[in-house]
This record gives structure tokens, C-alpha cells and sequence, in this order.
């Protein structure tokens, strides 16, 4: 249950503009990197199941607290043009920040930081 007397309502305020912004760049990237896509792969797409396949995961992220869904043109493009078929690649990746999710952390106390100053 959600305590409404704990939330920052000056941060939501403050945050608007960004949220605005997020939702505006979501509504218009898909109409153009889909289509885009499908040009240089040679696939006909049907944009109705893209727009509603794109809704349900970003719904989806939304209520479990996640990101929004983007469609990465360049690495579909590179993928697609060096011979990758199927969900290999998408499974792959999944996998790969599951497990950063749990090492990562750890990993990252290994890494250098950059001062300034």
C-alpha cells in the first residue's frame, strides 16, 4: 500500500518536464525506427502490432518499475545484416544483464574512476 503522505510531491512536479519529454520520444520513435527498419531489411511490417506490441512493454515495465522499451535501429540493422536470425541475440543479452544485475556491482569496484580536478 502506498503511503501518499510520504511522496515528494515537489519532486514529481520538478520531474515533469523529463517524464513529458520520455513520453513524447516514446510516441514518435516507434512510427519512424520500425518502418525504418523494415526498409532496410526488406520486411513488410504491420504497425498496428508494433505500436500494441511496444504498449504492452512499456506498460509492462511501468508497473513493474522498469524502463521504457526502445527500439535500437543501428544494433536491429547490425544484427540483421551480419547474419543473425531469430531471439538468440535477445536472449543472450537478457541473460548477460541478469547476471551483471547480481556481479556487477562487485565488477564495478574493480573499475577505474576518472577525477577531475
Amino acid at each position: 500500500v502506498i503511503d501518499f503522505s510520504k511522496v515528494s510531491w515537489v519532486a514529481i512536479l520538478d520531474s515533469l518536464p523529463t517524464m513529458l519529454a520520455l513520453i513524447l520520444f516514446s510516441l514518435i520513435h516507434v512510427p519512424i525506427n520500425i518502418p525504418a527498419f523494415a526498409l532496410s531489411t526488406k520486411v513488410d511490417v504491420d504497425m498496428n502490432q508494433e505500436l500494441v506490441a511496444h504498449g504492452y512493454s512499456n506498460m509492462i515495465a511501468g508497473i513493474a518499475g522498469g524502463l521504457q522499451n526502445y527500439m535500437a535501429y543501428t544494433q536491429s540493422v547490425l544484427y540483421d545484416k551480419s547474419g543473425g536470425t531469430g531471439r538468440v541475440s535477445g536472449m543472450a543479452v537478457a541473460g548477460v544483464t541478469g547476471v551483471l544485475f547480481f556481479v556487477g556491482p562487485t565488477i564495478a569496484s574493480y573499475v577505474p574512476r576518472c577525477m577531475a580536478g
